[in-house]
């Protein structure tokens, strides 16, 4: 009778292990957010990558439209989020959205579209998850579609690193277009003018024309108290001088005028 009895209960247990288990309302969000946060990252790279010349002056005059643009992105992202039937989020939390009738069967497309239009009335939509029993939104009710925990989601250790790689490649085409960024800059391009033009900088710029190792603190407001910094080393590693340039912003025409170079060898910033 005992071993009848243990054996009932194991088989209980592995049926409980692969029934559908339904998503929590927590974990619903938190896969939002990291949803929004990769919409984001995204927007963000994009504008990185496509940066206009002299973009620190275009966004004195920046308007509504490009504002739109930038947000307007990051909300076409949440609404196409789930088009492989998962979003960034779900598969690193182990998630599926399923059909209400069928939980073989994955919504169509549209389905999926339609009910992550809902998403621009996240209030509404928030408020409705929180109060239903199975952690439901409204536009979960109306296309028939649940969300699941997936059984057959890639384990937590390997999703984990994906989670990592994602935003490392994030991180790493950041550090790839940061310099293109800076030299798009009038800031940086009057502050190498200045640099270029300077007597004492002349000998070094001839043994070695590239400047390296660019950094830059814009304050873009008009006639800031405060000086922006362009900052970037001349000559070799060793032997070379860091040279820091001090602008500020004016108006009438709008530009950046220089109000300060300071070279000093590399040994003595070092000591």
């Amino acid at each position: 009778m005992s071993f009848v009895a243990n054996t009932e209960t194991e088989n209980q247990e592995k049926l409980k292990g692969t029934r559908p288990q339904v998503s929590s309302a927590g974990k619903r969000l938190f896969a939002l957010l990291i949803d929004f946060i990769f919409a984001l990252l995204l927007a963000n790279t994009l504008v990185q990558i496509f940066r206009r010349e002299h973009w620190d002056l275009v966004m004195q005059s920046r308007d509504l439209s490009d504002l739109l643009t930038f947000y307007g992105s990051i909300v076409f992202v949440l609404i196409f989020k789930d088009v492989f039937g998962r979003s960034i989020g779900k598969l690193l939390l182990g998630m599926t959205i399923r059909k209400i009738d069928d939980f073989s069967q994955r919504p169509l497309f549209i389905e999926l579209l339609k009910r992550n239009l809902l998403l621009l009335f996240f209030p509404v939509e928030g408020v409705v998850l929180l109060r239903d029993g199975y952690a439901r939104r409204l536009a979960d009710k109306w296309w028939g579609t649940v969300v699941l925990d997936d059984q057959k989601a890639m384990r937590t250790i390997l999703r984990i690193f994906l989670g990592n790689i994602i935003l490392f490649g994030f991180f790493s085409v950041a550090i790839l277009f940061q310099r293109s960024g800076i030299e798009k800059t009038a800031a940086y391009q009057t502050a190498e003018q200045a640099i270029r033009s300077h007597l004492s900088l002349q000998l070094l710029l001839e043994q070695s024309p590239e400047i390296e190792e660019p950094e830059m603190h814009l304050d873009l407001r008009v006639n800031a108290e405060n000086p922006s910094l362009v900052r970037v080393r001349v000559g070799g590693e060793k032997t070379g001088k860091l040279v820091t340039v001090s602008l500020i912003l004016r108006e009438n025409p709008l530009g950046w005028e220089v109000l300060d170079l300071e070279a000093k060898p590399i040994r003595e910033v070092a000591d």
